[in-house]
């Protein structure tokens, strides 16, 4: 009965675990196309203001 339950208890907290791990991916995936957009962005103001 025990070893049941802690499997069943494992089972769980895999599941939370694959949980985060996915969402932190999503997190950093997005944080990354968000960082690479406003990188650009900067740039091409600061190629409009060398062209002025």
């Amino acid at each position: 009965m025990e070893f049941s339950v802690l499997v069943s208890g494992l089972q769980y907290f895999l599941l939370i675990m694959g949980g985060c791990l996915i969402f932190f991916i999503l997190v950093l995936f997005f944080s990354n196309r968000y960082t690479r957009s406003k990188l650009n962005q900067m740039e091409q103001n600061e190629k409009m203001n060398e062209i002025q």
